[in-house]
């Protein structure tokens, strides 16, 4: 059963506008509360100074401005990777991710917010911590955006802290729905919050800079296709053939490759946004030289890109991550084929930063006696 938020992000801007006129106000000072919250980050009506002392008086009577409430966080040794769990209103928890990324000849500087749109996912998929936790409800859109006004608040403190820092840069320059949960599965939801992102009157992110992951849901990554806003398409792939990914990813059995990846090309040519499909390797799962092969044949002819991804270390031991040697020679296959892949490293490793983990590691704890 879905939860019922009085909380001002979660509306969108029409119904922002259609509550400040309610309440006796002209429609501009919709965008003066939206600078507030996506320009200033404030975090109570009180801050916001230049709206009347009425109508502040108004907004806190008729909505709320609740944000999450943080109740673990890890950092990792090379402090690149930041995870936190944070607590919703409801007293159910949910976890997200910063990672930072310094600038490369080929790319630039990233802070990037990994977020999450369920508490728990519905997917089932073997070697996710978040899949073996049961599903339990979808996040609203102020719940997901909070996740990402949380580390912009966080992100501009340090920036401020840091007499060096000049000039002022963007807090978060990435979003990607990698979180847990399944996006597609909460689409309405998740699909308001990403044009929140992009708009002018929200955080004024680029469609390029948006990322939503995936397992395969069919219907909804054609739908995503017919958007206004072409965001980046991530797949979680890491099968190429049925019957090792109807074990991996149970989704397979009711929307099979060779239904994804027809959906998956007709992405690009509505979008002009090349899918990318996450293969995350297991050693003697799907690292072998056949499965390599599979896996070039399957995006044969794709205008495509493959991320290769060592599984993160879990307690179950039939996942281990693919020695880096195994994972060099899958690519060259790949790249033998003329597929474009990029070997993606694990961020956070030591603070197992992998999807559900940090959420898993505090249920088992609270229910320690």
């Amino acid at each position: 059963m879905e939860t019922t938020h009085n909380n001002i992000i979660d509306l969108s801007y029409t119904q922002l506008k259609e509550l400040v006129s309610s309440l006796g106000e002209p429609a501009y000072r919709a965008d003066q509360l939206l600078w507030w919250i996506y320009g200033k980050l404030a975090t109570s009506f009180e801050e916001m100074t230049d709206l009347p002392q009425s109508l502040r008086q108004k907004l806190a009577e008729a909505a709320s401005l609740s944000g999450l409430t943080s109740v673990d966080e890890k950092i990792s040794a090379d402090e690149q990777t930041r995870k936190v769990l944070f607590r919703l209103d409801d007293g159910r928890t949910i976890e997200s991710s910063l990672m930072l990324y310094a600038a490369t000849g080929s790319s630039r500087e990233r802070r990037t917010v990994c977020v999450s749109t369920q508490v728990g996912c519905t997917m089932g998929c073997s070697f996710c911590a978040t899949g073996q936790q049961g599903f339990e409800r979808n996040l609203s859109p102020g719940e997901i955006i909070g996740q990402i006004l949380y580390f912009m608040r966080l992100v501009g403190a340090e920036q401020k802290n840091n007499e060096e820092q000049a000039p002022a840069r963007r807090p978060v320059t990435n979003v990607v729905f990698m979180g847990m949960g399944e996006p597609l599965a909460n689409y309405e939801k998740v699909w308001q919050a990403v044009v929140t992102l992009n708009s002018k009157h929200g955080l004024g992110l680029g469609a390029r800079q948006i990322t939503i992951s995936t397992v395969g849901l069919v219907p909804q990554i054609r739908r995503l296709a017919g958007e206004s806003i072409h965001v980046e398409l991530a797949i979680s792939l890491h099968a190429a053939n049925d019957a090792l990914r109807n074990k991996l990813v149970p989704v397979n059995k009711k929307y099979p490759l060779s239904h994804l990846i027809p959906a998956c090309r007709d992405y690009f040519k509505k979008t002009g946004r090349r899918p990318t499909f996450e293969y995350v390797l297991f050693q003697g799962v799907n690292d072998s030289v056949n499965q390599a092969h599979e896996l070039a044949h399957l995006l044969e002819r794709m205008n495509c890109q493959v991320n290769l991804i060592a599984g993160n270390p879990t307690a179950c031991k039939e996942f281990t991550p693919s020695p880096m040697k195994m994972v060099l020679a899958f690519q060259k296959i790949l790249s033998d084929s003329g597929i474009s892949s990029t070997i993606r490293v694990s961020k956070g490793v030591d603070i197992e930063a992998g999807c559900g983990q940090l959420r898993s590691r505090w249920i088992a704890n609270s229910s320690t006696p």
